[in-house]
């Protein structure tokens, strides 16, 4: 898993990238984005909000359920959203800024559970599993041909279906399992790792009616951070 954090001042792109509005938002997804203590939260948020203060802009994340806030992208004119898994399915759907962060997905079982999954297809045979509206892993398996899909539009609410036996498998990552089974209340020690997917990328994405100088000087900034944070610090002697 690699986190690219962003703390590096960076200065002012333009006047014109200033002046436009934008719709930011982002989910309860941690340890990416969520809520504490009515403060949203976590490692891709950081990165947004530096971004946002180099180029001049307010702090305006909105916190929304994901379906709600990928329609917004896919339909509204100057919407940022994240963390977005980049995928083939979505490549032409926004314009992309990244990437934040990496993760691996995996199908997760109770811990103890007597299903084994040697290959992806061995998933197809089980009753239920358990996926989140809209989601890129939702979207990988419809295109992979599982027709055992159940949804919801609270992630956390599939930690218990899986420990009540309600969802057989439920498809997660690496990188937000544990948190989300903690926001549900539920030791990440009781699942256990089925399958392991593959890797993906997430990234912030824009309405594809943004203008591209807004995507471009957001990118230019993340860009900048990364290559301040390999650079060899100079010698002052």
């Amino acid at each position: 898993m690699k986190f690219y954090p962003f703390f590096i001042p960076f200065l002012l792109i333009t006047a014109s990238v200033s002046a436009q509005e934008l719709l930011i938002y982002t989910e309860n997804n941690p340890p990416a984005s969520y809520m504490v203590n009515d403060r949203l939260e976590g490692e891709a948020v950081n990165i947004v909000r530096e971004i946002l203060h180099h180029l001049g802009k307010p702090d305006t994340i909105e916190l929304v359920p994901w379906a709600r806030g990928y329609n917004l992208a896919l339909k509204k004119p100057n919407v940022a959203l994240f963390s977005t898994t980049r995928s083939p399915e979505r490549e032409k759907l926004f314009k992309w800024v990244g990437p934040l962060y990496s993760q691996k997905w995996a199908f997760f079982k109770k811990k103890g559970s007597p299903i084994r999954i040697d290959f992806l297809e061995d998933a197809k045979r089980v009753d239920r599993i358990g996926t989140y509206r809209q989601d890129a892993k939702k979207q990988f398996l419809e295109q992979n041909g599982f027709t055992n899909l159940v949804d919801t539009s609270d992630n956390t609410t599939n930690v218990l279906h899986l420990l009540k036996g309600n969802i057989d498998l439920w498809i997660s990552s690496d990188y937000s399992m544990p948190y989300i089974a903690s926001q549900a209340g539920v030791d990440s020690q009781k699942i256990e790792k089925a399958y392991t997917i593959k890797s993906v990328d997430n990234y912030i994405v824009f309405s594809l009616q943004t203008p591209d100088s807004i995507v471009n000087a957001w990118q230019q900034a993340l860009d900048h951070n990364k290559k301040d944070k390999t650079s060899p610090v100079p010698d002052k002697n």
